[in-house]
């Protein structure tokens, strides 16, 4: 249950804010296991006729929204990758759905000094590497706290607009072109008792390391942390692929959307509206 923060002790938060910082070494490391899910309307799938093909989609929705994720941390620098799965049974060849849903996130690498954040990221066989400013998110606290595990959290939110595609993959007549704007509140909860200002995914810059968020159809939450682990290693660039800003890779992804909702609508032509295989 979440509880609401006095003045008295906001100033508390700023002092416990300031010793951690303090306390914890510049050198100092951590890894941060996390959870991601982005909820998707699947109502549409109720009138498919073939079972073969509802467990099919079913299987590739969860592939790409139910995914495992390690953020590894210093004082000045991150690097969050989804962690490896070892796929068991038939080989489910080329992830079409990736390019409608998920996230775009290969290799994300943040320096918070040089306010950077480089995206190795692979699409169509292709890799890239999509390069950008670190985003000032306008955070506002508002007055209350938490304990995921053993930490003490506090919550902060911002709000943005986002452009919100209707999945509807198996309706050949759907425009897809369509998209809905609408505004979000953005939450996270954050812990100054791990004094970086940085988390998973894109979200940063709060005084403390981002343990849970909540936005929009996405939700992260914090599994495990290490500090300092026995397994140190150097945060390191991600170097392979093209160099591309993040406008310009949403616009070559959205292409490729088109692409793939075309060779869909002519398998279904050519087979009947049964199975697509699994190798395009």
């Amino acid at each position: 249950m979440s509880i609401n923060i006095t003045s008295k002790m906001k100033k508390i938060l700023l002092l416990i804010i300031l010793v951690s910082f303090v306390s914890f070494s510049q050198d100092f490391q951590g890894k941060a296991f996390y959870m991601s899910k982005i909820n998707v309307d699947k109502s549409w799938m109720d009138n498919m006729r073939s079972p073969t093909r509802k467990a099919y989609m079913e299987d590739m929705i969860k592939k790409n929204t139910e995914k495992n994720y390690v953020l590894e941390f210093s004082s000045t620098e991150s690097f969050y990758t989804e962690k490896e799965k070892i796929e068991i049974g038939e080989s489910q060849g080329y992830n079409w759905m990736a390019t409608y849903i998920g996230e775009n996130i290969g290799k994300l690498y943040k320096n918070l000094q040089d306010k950077e954040t480089i995206n190795e990221t692979e699409m169509m066989g292709k890799f890239f590497l999509i390069s950008d400013p670190i985003e000032q998110i306008k955070w506002k606290m508002t007055g209350e706290t938490k304990k995921i595990g053993q930490y003490n959290c506090y919550k902060a939110t911002y709000d943005k607009e986002v452009q919100e595609r209707v999945f509807s993959f198996g309706s050949q007549n759907q425009n897809q072109n369509n998209l809905i704007t609408k505004k979000v509140e953005v939450s996270a909860w954050f812990t100054p008792e791990i004094p970086v200002s940085t988390g998973p995914s894109w979200y940063q810059g709060l005084p403390g390391l981002i343990l849970e968020v909540n936005d929009n159809n996405t939700t992260i939450l914090c599994t495990k942390i290490v500090i300092n682990p026995t397994d140190k290693s150097k945060i390191k660039k991600p170097k392979r692929g093209k160099v591309i800003s993040n406008v310009d890779f949403l616009a070559l992804q959205e292409q490729k959307r088109q692409e793939a909702r075309e060779m869909w609508q002519a398998r279904m032509r050519r087979s009947g509206g049964g199975r697509p295989s699994s190798n395009n």
